[in-house]
């Protein structure tokens, strides 16, 4: 395994065990906006545990808004300086392990413009 798929597989498990102790974080709240958005950041770990590209995407911009609300003095005000530093460099990462370990989506029906002689229809 070369070092970058290293590199990214040990950030992909930092990345969970930060989205696992988020839900348990907003459970924590005791309230249905808790629940709500535990039920969202369980949402963002399922994607990112089964590598999807939408997940580690939605990792970042889940990021972004916890550090936003954590700027802004809306939430997180007793862990107010830990969100904002935890968001602001989980960006980063998810968004490195979205182009590194992300499942790309399947060919489109045009082989994206590339000659194949697999599955090549007409003769020369």
């Amino acid at each position: 395994m070369s070092k970058i798929l290293i590199v990214a597989n040990v950030l992909n498990v930092f990345l969970l065990l930060v989205l696992i102790a988020s839900v348990a974080g907003f459970i924590s709240f005791g309230n249905v906006y808790g629940l709500f958005l535990a039920a969202v950041t369980a949402a963002i770990a399922w994607g990112v545990y089964k590598h999807q590209r939408w997940g580690y995407f939605a990792a970042a911009a889940w990021a972004l808004a916890c550090y936003q609300l954590s700027k802004q003095g809306y939430e997180f005000q007793a862990i107010k300086r830990q969100v904002m530093i935890l968001g602001f460099s989980l960006i980063p990462v998810a968004l490195f392990l979205h182009e590194t370990l992300g499942k790309v989506a399947s060919k489109s029906a045009q082989n994206n413009g590339k000659n194949n002689d697999i599955n090549r229809k007409m003769p020369d």
